[in-house]
């Protein structure tokens, strides 16, 4: 097994906390500037492809019931693949609507590719392994 550098695993991070980020805070700006325009975005229900069709999904979430979020990534794994790195992560996600709260727990398997600016990714699998209501609470 090859070992990523410190810094294409420091870069890997950001990359997956921009992501998050964009995701809580409904930025449909900063998510496009994380995804390649030909990705890949798998999940239970179903294959996306190209960064319009992702955007849309998203824009689908974000106009939902949800209103407020935050996702916290930790257990990340970088590792070369080729020219760019294959990154496996935990994740823990905290959701509320108006009514109810969950906490989500999953895996993402992504690849983030080199661009002149940074990584972006172009492969996300999102992968929901157990899912829990919670008592929601103001403050």
């Amino acid at each position: 097994m090859t070992i990523a550098t410190a810094a294409d695993s420091e870069a890997a991070r950001a990359t997956l906390h921009r992501y998050a980020r964009a995701v809580d805070t409904r930025d449909e700006t900063a998510l496009a500037e994380v995804f390649t325009t030909d990705i890949a975005f798998e999940r239970v229900d179903g294959l996306r492809e190209g960064r319009g069709t992702v955007l849309a999904f998203y824009r689908s979430v974000f106009a939902g019931p949800t209103v407020w979020s935050k996702h916290m990534i930790t257990n990340v794994l970088v590792e070369p693949s080729g020219d760019d790195l294959a990154v496996t992560a935990y994740f823990q996600a905290v959701s509320r609507t108006a009514d109810d709260a969950i906490a989500v727990f999953g895996e993402y398997d992504d690849l983030l590719v080199r661009r002149g600016d940074g990584l972006r990714i172009a492969r996300k699998r999102i992968d929901v392994q157990q899912t829990f209501a919670v008592e929601p609470r103001d403050g």
